[in-house]
């Protein structure tokens, strides 16, 4: 799993429960599935885009 794919899974999850993913979830989610570099990133990513698209005061890319 990379970068990209753990963005999806955190963009989905939000989508479905509008809450950000708990470190719990994420870690059974992804546990194993993931480095921590990929894991990280996705995280960064994700957080970019609550940032331009749902918090509205971020960088608009």
């Amino acid at each position: 799993m990379d970068k990209n794919q753990v963005f999806e899974e955190m963009k989905k999850y939000y989508k479905q429960t509008k809450k950000e993913m708990d470190p719990h979830i994420f870690h059974e989610q992804f546990s194993g599935a993931v480095t921590s570099q990929e894991a990280t990133l996705g995280i960064l990513m994700f957080d970019q885009y609550l940032n331009s698209e749902v918090r509205k005061h971020g960088a608009t890319g």
